[in-house]
C-alpha cells in the first residue's frame, strides 16, 4: 500500500470517519483501534484509511468481468457476496467479515484485502 494522497483516498476516508462514528467508534479515543480489531485489520491500515492515505484499487475484477463479458457486480453475487434483494426492515446487509468467512477466506491478509476489493467495488457500482 502506498502513502501518496489522492482524491478517492481522501472520499473514502471521510466515508470511513463518518461510519465509524454513526457505528460507535470514537474516533478521538481508542475507536480507531477498536475498528481495527472489528474489521481484521491493522492499526496501520485503518490509519492510513482515516488519513487519506491508503491506496484503493480501481476496479480490480473488471479485467476478469471483461474477459467472461459480465459486469463486475454479476461476479460478486455469483460468488454470494452481494445480492439484489431489498434489505429486511431492521436488518442490516451482510458484512464483508462474514461475507470472507463464508467464501472460506481465513487468512487476516486475505481478508483485508477482500476487503479492499469489495469495498473498491461498491464504490466503483456507485459511481455508475
Amino acid at each position: 500500500m502506498t502513502t501518496r494522497p489522492n482524491p478517492q483516498s481522501k472520499a473514502f476516508a471521510r466515508y470511513v470517519t463518518t461510519s465509524a462514528t454513526k457505528a460507535g467508534f470514537n474516533m478521538s479515543g481508542d475507536g480507531k483501534a477498536k475498528l481495527a480489531e472489528a474489521a481484521g485489520m491493522s492499526e496501520a491500515d485503518i490509519a492510513k484509511i482515516l488519513n487519506g492515505v491508503f491506496d484503493i484499487p480501481s476496479d480490480p475484477l473488471k479485467p476478469l468481468a471483461d474477459a467472461l463479458d459480465v459486469g463486475q457486480k454479476e461476479l460478486l453475487r455469483a460468488a454470494e457476496v452481494i445480492d439484489d434483494k431489498p434489505a429486511r426492515a431492521g436488518t442490516r446487509p451482510i458484512s464483508v467479515q462474514l461475507a470472507a468467512q463464508r467464501l472460506g477466506i481465513k487468512s487476516p491478509k486475505n481478508v483485508e484485502l477482500f476487503q479492499i476489493l469489495v469495498t473498491a467495488l461498491v464504490d466503483a457500482e456507485k459511481r455508475r
